[in-house]
């Protein structure tokens, strides 16, 4: 059966060199929108990491999800690295992963283009669903925005004709119910993620993924041929199939203590609450907006929903708002929190609200609002 799912997808994929990528649109600019389809993910999907020859890690990595690597056998660097999952060396579930992400990449290769973009660089652009294609490699610098418009199920899928690089400090945001298990790079040579990289999505490359210092992946490095390079990274699997009786997270908000006098610090606490027996990956960032008047006080922030725990995870957009990145989970069974210390210059009854819908998983999204008063005398 799935020697017939190959040849299938190697036809396919024939087929549309056979019609070329000069029959694509710029679904930006032509009004019209044919979106990608869904390929089928198997076993690869319980692997964050999984490489053809070696897998190499340098640093402190953080990894949710399985490590695997075949027909090599070499597996390195955890410890120092980090990983939740379990590692497969040459055994039968990563000769099976590696098949399944043969079928995958033939998928997602023999999907016929929506859009054209030899040449372009990705960053600065807001893309709807639909199939990118470059007859040479993809690059990207600065942000590239991912927008489903509220379509359950977009899909994106990014087909490059040699490489796909991207600059320091580079990321890809979602927006608009956007979920990165349903974003896609089809690579037929390597993958590179510059230093520092927010990236979103699932690599299926020919030969080698690479990512840079401090780069980040919500999704999966998966490189068929070649080796996987890693050096101080996190990268979480999403979980794509969640059952519909996954337990939404909730929200919880504190003023300790709930009075005080002008200009004295009360401390701040939000706490993220998963019921689920698997851990919860934010899938957009969560922002929480003060009252006007309340302020946060420098550098006093800090969060328990990242492994490590850098402060870089959370961000203060200005004095008024305090955020967590999509890069944050909330351990599964277990609670996790963001703490502020905040003041106010006057007297009055402060009320801060983070509404339903405001902390994004791939659990679902907090059904009830969570509310606290700080009163300044």
């Amino acid at each position: 059966m799935r020697v017939s799912k190959v040849l299938l997808a190697t036809l396919a994929t024939t087929a549309v060199l056979l019609a070329g990528c000069g029959a694509s649109i710029d679904n930006e600019t032509a009004g019209q929108v044919s979106s990608a389809a869904a390929p089928t993910v198997g076993t690869e999907q319980a692997f964050a990491v999984l490489g053809g020859t070696t897998v190499t890690n340098t640093g402190s990595s953080v990894i949710t999800g399985n490590v695997g690597v075949s027909p090599g056998t070499a597996i390195t660097g955890f410890p120092p690295g980090i990983l939740t999952g379990v590692t497969h060396a040459a055994d039968a579930e990563s000769l099976q992963a590696q098949s399944d992400t043969t079928i995958l990449y033939l998928d997602l290769a023999s999907q016929p283009c929506t859009s054209d973009v030899t040449g372009q660089n990705l960053g600065g652009r807001t893309l709807v669903p639909g199939v990118y294609c470059s007859t040479s490699g993809l690059q990207l610098t600065g942000a590239l925005t991912l927008d489903a418009g509220g379509v359950p199920g977009a899909v994106w899928v990014f087909k490059a004709g040699s490489t796909l690089i991207t600059a320091s400090s580079s990321s890809v945001l979602l927006t608009n119910g956007a979920n990165p298990c349903n974003v896609f790079w089809q690579v037929t040579s390597s993958a590179t993620l510059g230093t520092t990289t927010d990236f979103v999505g699932n690599i299926v490359a020919l030969t080698s993924i690479a990512l840079q210092t401090g780069a980040k992946l919500s999704g999966r490095a998966l490189a068929r041929n070649g080796a996987v390079t890693l050096d101080s990274n996190v990268i979480t699997v999403p979980v794509c199939d969640v059952s519909a009786t996954s337990i939404p997270p909730t929200l919880g908000k504190t003023f300790s203590p709930s009075t005080v006098n002008t200009g004295v610090v009360s401390t701040l606490t939000i706490t993220l609450t998963n019921a689920n027996d698997t851990i919860a990956n934010l899938t957009g960032p969560l922002i929480d907006n003060l009252p006007s008047g309340l302020v946060v006080v420098d550098g006093s922030v800090r969060t328990t929903c990242m492994e490590p725990a850098p402060l870089s995870g959370w961000f203060i957009v200005d004095k008024g708002k305090v955020g967590l990145t999509a890069e944050g989970f909330i351990p599964a069974n277990s609670s996790c929190t963001v703490t502020a210390n905040v003041t106010a210059a006057a007297a009055g009854s402060y009320v801060n609200t983070l509404p339903a819908g405001a902390l994004q998983t791939d659990h679902g999204n907090n059904p009830d609002p969570a509310t606290a008063t700080l009163t300044v005398q």
